[in-house]
């Protein structure tokens, strides 16, 4: 992968733990989260903690949801904060400790500002990861979490919109898949633009501290 592969193994499987403890509330499929909240969020309005970027807007692309569904990220998510991370379910390190990390931070925030965020992961692994298949990983981590898939070439052309790296898969010899994709995640405000990322690295505490600003209507 191309971005900050120094996590540990160790970190992804402590976090995957830290969620399947919490993860026994229930969730919508159109919204970031419904589990009961904690509401103890420490606020700095004047420093956000993810990563700021240059505004990137949502991609122009229709794919197929978990259900089967066309799914236009760009109209279904209008006016809406929304993570987005193009990843695949037999990733190793980086993404089931990236969904781990933002289903833990849902959980720091109050049920009614969970549900003013939507988690939208774009598979780009589609020969592998079945619907069902998402449906399944995704829900390891929050139910509510909406999974996308598409042709490789829908995917590769939604994620350069956004100037995240998606490769092709390359197969081994040994029958393993070698797949290249940028990790970062980035977390659009009500005003449709994306103004911060947060990356594998970035806590599930910085991650609800700012989560906590952009339903507001703030952003960087």
């Amino acid at each position: 992968m191309t971005s900050r592969r120094s996590l540990l193994a160790a970190s992804v499987a402590a976090a995957l733990a830290a969620v399947t403890a919490g993860c026994s509330g229930g969730g919508s499929s159109s919204s970031g989260g419904t589990m009961e909240g904690t509401g103890q969020v420490q606020i700095n309005p004047s420093k956000y903690r993810g990563d700021i970027i240059t505004p990137v807007a949502k991609p122009t692309i229709v794919l197929t949801d978990a259900s089967g569904k066309p799914y236009d990220i760009r109209t279904m998510t209008a006016g809406t904060v929304t993570l987005l991370y193009f990843g695949y379910t037999n990733c190793p390190r980086e993404c089931p400790l990236t969904m781990a990390n933002t289903a833990a931070a849902l959980r720091m925030l109050p049920a009614a500002e969970q549900a003013k965020v939507w988690v939208l992961f774009v598979t780009v692994d589609p020969a592998r990861d079945t619907l069902a298949r998402l449906r399944s990983w995704l829900g390891n981590f929050n139910p509510s979490f909406i999974g996308l898939r598409g042709t490789l070439s829908q995917i590769q052309a939604a994620a350069q919109q956004t100037g995240i790296p998606v490769g092709t898969p390359i197969k081994g010899p040994d029958g393993a898949y070698a797949l290249d994709h940028g990790t970062e995640m980035l977390a659009y405000s009500t005003d449709n633009l994306a103004h911060e990322s947060f990356f594998p690295s970035t806590t599930s505490a910085s991650i609800a501290h700012d989560l906590a600003l952009l339903v507001t209507g703030h952003h960087p």
